[in-house]
């Protein structure tokens, strides 16, 4: 992706930018040791435990909603000239991978395009995710 570094940081961790591609934090900011609470749903939140935060290297935490189990999340980022790239690794999803694989390309879909400029409505998030799902 051609963007600074720094606003793929700012796309990942800030407040203002997270409505637009994963979900509203609620509580907590991105800070070793620290807790964050995401809401994607009404009245369904993820809520984790930073265990890593190098900004605009690796973001390391682990996932938990309340109907599934504990799960781990990192996301490691690159920057090579004028590029970046990152690499998303959600281990221990157990039977839920299936539904994740095209869970997180849709989020990281809306990323993207918030970070060219180009946000999507998150109206037409399900949509997305459903076509995503059936490739």
């Amino acid at each position: 992706m051609n963007v600074p570094i720094s606003r793929l940081w700012w796309g990942l961790t800030d407040p203002t930018a997270l409505p637009q591609w994963l979900g509203i934090l609620t509580e907590g900011t991105f800070v070793n040791g620290g807790v964050v609470t995401i809401q994607h749903a009404e009245n369904y939140s993820c809520t984790s435990q930073i265990l890593a935060c190098e900004p605009e290297q690796l973001l390391s935490m682990t996932w938990k909603f309340p109907d599934e189990d504990l799960s781990k999340l990192q996301i490691e980022l690159t920057s090579v000239d004028d590029a970046v790239g990152l690499v998303l690794t959600h281990d221990e999803l157990g039977v839920e991978a299936t539904n994740y694989l095209p869970g997180w390309h849709t989020h990281l879909l809306y990323l993207e395009d918030l970070l060219l400029g180009r946000p999507r409505s998150m109206d037409d998030f399900w949509s997305t995710y459903e076509v995503l799902r059936d490739v």
